[in-house]
Order: structure tokens, then sequence, then C-alpha cells
């Protein structure tokens, strides 16, 4: 087994643009996946490996109180916890599994002109839409719909996430696939821009390190049905005509009195 405390600094880009009083669910993950890759000796941002990653989020993250992070590794998979103490309580407020998975086990990488540099679409997604007020936090570029009720958007690279050298880190997919959930909810959903989207539950089945110069995009299929306050996301990740994976959000959607209510419950 291996600790580590989670050092949070709520200048990162994971926290939203604007006042949330509780740890965000990306910044967990985030801890969480670095401590794995840790303990793996860096099999997390290796190009040759696959991630399948499930996390449940069962209490808030609260600002205040250490976090400390757990893993625990049995053959490929690691298991994680993110656990806080505030006051007397002690709490598991993240916990799940992260499996690595050979290349064999994982769809091809296709190839794509223009290789060396990297593949950036022209423009950003409206900031206001994924909650953000930094461009340079923004991760979409401006989305697509076909008739079908499919929405695409390519994958951008923060500059505050982005890790060094030619391969992605994984939470930089997570994180696309979040501030598409948000665009969503408005786009799709017709929520107002005020409304808190709390993670319930994570799923991803996603290359560990694509390239970074690899144009990937994450989409959506609009379900059959009314949008409901507590909704499953399923997404795609993309590369040309090449499906690389996906990743599964479950979240949800409170208006700012309805997460007051929870909030001092």
């Amino acid at each position: 087994m291996r600790t580590a405390p989670l050092r949070v600094d709520r200048h990162h880009p994971f926290f939203f643009d604007h006042p949330v009083d509780h740890l965000p669910g990306n910044l967990l993950v985030a801890g969480l996946l670095g401590l794995a890759d840790d303990v793996t000796g860096g099999a997390l941002r290796r190009a040759d490996r696959r991630l399948r990653l499930a996390f449940a989020f069962p209490a808030f993250g609260e600002l205040d109180g250490p976090v400390e992070l757990r893993c625990d590794r049995a053959g490929d998979t690691l298991g994680l916890t993110a656990t806080q103490s505030v006051g007397d309580t002690v709490r598991d407020i993240c916990r799940g599994t992260v499996t690595v998975l050979a290349d064999a086990t994982r769809p091809a990488v296709p190839a794509w002109p223009g290789r060396g540099g990297t593949a950036t679409p022209a423009g950003h997604a409206e900031p206001k839409l994924v909650h953000r007020a930094d461009l340079s936090t923004v991760m979409l570029g401006p989305p697509t719909e076909t008739p079908a009720g499919e929405f695409t958007c390519p994958v951008l690279r923060c500059p505050a996430l982005a890790a060094t050298g030619d391969l992605r880190d994984p939470i930089e997919v997570i994180e696309a696939a979040r501030q598409l959930v948000l665009m969503l909810g408005h786009i799709a959903n017709g929520h107002p821009l005020d409304v808190h989207v709390v993670w319930i539950e994570l799923t991803a089945d996603i290359p560990a390190a694509p390239p970074a110069d690899l144009p990937l995009r994450v989409s959506w299929r609009r379900p059959v049905g009314r949008p409901r306050a507590r909704t499953a996301f399923d997404m795609g990740l993309h590369a040309g005509t090449a499906d690389l994976g996906t990743v599964r959000l479950v979240t949800h959607t409170m208006s700012p009195v309805a997460y007051r209510k929870v909030r001092s419950a």
C-alpha cells in the first residue's frame, strides 16, 4: 500500500472559474492517478498501455481538512481511495480502481498526416458553456451536431494540464469529457448557466497516453426521452475514423437553491 497527501491549490485549473465550496471530482481523480502512476513506475503515462477506470464519489470533498490518497496494488489492477478527515469524521470521498492493460488489448492508434507538429483545431468552445473564464483552460473546440443528434468537439490542449513531452496525460481526456458534459447540459438539455453539476460515477476505457499531436475528438449522442437531473453521459473518444475509447460520467445537476440545501443538510 502506498499513501500520499493531496495538495489542494484553489488556483488549479480543475477548480471552476466561479466559486465552489467542495473539491472537484477531477482533482481527486488526477491525484489518485498520479499516485497510481508512481506506484507502477510510470505505467499510466506509456503509449503502449491502456487504462480502465472506475470511480465513485460517495461524499463531497471539503475544501478544508486533510485528504489522504491510498493505492493498493493487486496485479494489473490498483485499488484507489481518497479519504478526508473533517473534525472527528473520516470518510471516503472518492474510491475506485484502475486496471493497466498491455498494448495488445487496445485499438490501434491511427496514422495521420502532419506528424511532428501539434494539430490544434481553430477556435475554442464558448468558455461560459464549460464553466470557464480563462480561455487557456478550455479544452474543447466548437461543437458540431448531426441531424441524428450526435454532438462532437475537438479536444484541445490546456497549457496548465498538458504533460511535458510528446504524449498526453490521461487526465486531459477525462477533463475534456467533463467539459463536454457541462456544455451538453446547456446546449442539449437546456440547463441555465448557474447550475451545479456533481459527479456520481466515472468509468473510462482509454489509451493511457495518446500522442500529443494526434487530433482527438469527444462525442455524445442525444438519447431518447427527456433529460433528468441524474444523467449518465456516454461519450466516445476518436481520432480520424478510429474509435479509441469511451468515457462515462454519471452526474447530478442541481439548481443553486437545491445545491445549498444538500450542502447544509
